[in-house]
């Protein structure tokens, strides 16, 4: 069991990882806390430390003598430099300040229904075209959510249980984003 007294002479009262001194002194096992409290310029079993005395520092790593290794593709901002192929670039990139509240991710993926992978086909995103099957304009945007879940369901998506059961846990803003109106 380590003893361990703090910088500030006579405290009680809780101390780093949980330790309570009291009259300034604390015992523990844990090597982390130790560590750390000799670093930190407290008395560990009664030997005196000082972080700047206890030697000097390493030097920092020469920059010149550094090599670097680059794994995968270069870092590239689909909002700043878009394009053509990039799979759920975000709205307006491009175009607009891409800071702003103009360009924005059309949303995360496995975040309802958007596809997690890029299509196949360019063409083909995984669903039917927002517009196809509509026989109805789609509701006000101030109408209640759930006149516009219940129009997306019969107007827009699959009859598949499970599409209708993700449409239902959706917000009407996320409603209004991914079906339009």
């Amino acid at each position: 069991m380590a003893r361990i007294e703090t910088p500030v002479a006579g405290f009680t009262g809780d101390g780093p990882g949980g330790l309570h001194f009291v009259n300034g002194v604390a015992e523990t096992n844990d090597m982390a806390i130790i560590g750390y409290c000799r670093g930190a310029g407290y008395v560990i079993d009664d030997e005196r430390t000082n972080p700047v005395a206890a030697g000097p520092a390493p030097s920092p790593a020469d920059p010149r003598d550094v090599t670097v290794s680059v794994v995968g593709a270069p870092v590239r901002d689909a909002a700043v430099d878009p394009r053509p192929g990039d799979f759920q670039a975000p709205v307006n990139a491009g175009e607009a300040n891409p800071h702003g509240p103009e360009v924005y991710a059309p949303g995360l993926p496995a975040g309802g229904l958007q596809p997690t992978t890029p299509p196949n086909d360019p063409e083909d995103d995984g669903h039917a075209p927002v517009n196809e099957g509509r026989d109805t304009p789609a509701p006000d945007k101030a109408a209640p959510v759930a006149e516009w879940r219940q129009w997306v369901i019969s107007h827009v998506v699959d009859p598949d249980p499970e599409v209708h059961a993700e449409v239902e846990k959706m917000t009407k803003a996320e409603l209004i984003k991914t079906y339009g109106g």
